[in-house]
């Protein structure tokens, strides 16, 4: 799948006349969660053209790619810099991830490197206030809003969301992006119903079960 992938990009490098400077998985699969129907999510880095930033039009801010369960979304490297000097959550996610198909340097920069830059300086209460109203969203749109069986992935979302939150608050640092390492600081039952959950999901996307009162209390 890495040569599929990487076919892929080099595809869109030359469609779009942009160089990739780093590309990488996120999602599910980075999650530590996915299934054998989970698609792949790739998310790149670019620099545009010389003459695009030269010109009096303004340069695509994102190109988007899907064919087949390849699902791939590129950032012009001036939204993703103004928005990692935001402290941007997405940003975080990309930088963090382990699943890396290319990465090339900026000058001395490369992505390692502006991973230790966003850890010092990024803002915390953002961070978790977005894992917060991530982790809100899914419970009220997918589980809150049904009395009848809900898909059990959303648990699983909802749970890593909190589990970040947590991690954040004991650590001061970046949680990691694989569930089994961010969510130790969850209630140890919680823990446990997240377990089962995952398993659950990685049998299959479309898993529907009951509503778990305990957890939904909690």
């Amino acid at each position: 799948m890495d040569k599929i992938i990487l076919k892929k990009l080099a595809d869109l490098e030359e469609k779009h006349r942009v160089k990739i400077l780093f590309a990488v998985e996120s999602g599910s699969r980075e999650w530590g969660f996915a299934s054998e129907d989970s698609d792949y999510d790739v998310r790149c880095i670019h620099i545009s053209s010389r003459e695009s930033y030269l010109s009096l039009n303004k340069v695509q801010e994102q190109i988007n790619e899907i064919s087949d369960n390849i699902d791939i979304v590129s950032w012009d490297i001036r939204k993703f810099f103004s928005l990692f000097l935001k402290s941007n959550p997405t940003v975080s996610e990309w930088l963090s991830s382990d699943i890396v198909y290319i990465n090339r340097k900026l000058g001395k920069y490369d992505k390692s490197l502006l991973l230790k830059i966003f850890n010092k300086g990024f803002s915390r209460s953002k961070l978790q206030k977005h894992y917060i109203s991530l982790a809100r969203q899914n419970y009220e749109k997918y589980i809150n809003s049904s009395d009848k069986d809900v898909l059990l992935k959303k648990y699983v979302y909802i749970l890593r969301g909190l589990g970040c939150v947590e991690y954040i608050n004991k650590t001061n640092n970046l949680p990691p992006l694989n569930w089994s390492l961010s969510y130790k600081f969850l209630p140890e039952n919680v823990r446990r119903i997240f377990e089962r959950l995952v398993e659950m999901k990685k049998s299959s996307e479309a898993n529907k079960g009951s509503r778990d009162e305990k957890l939904d209390k909690w």
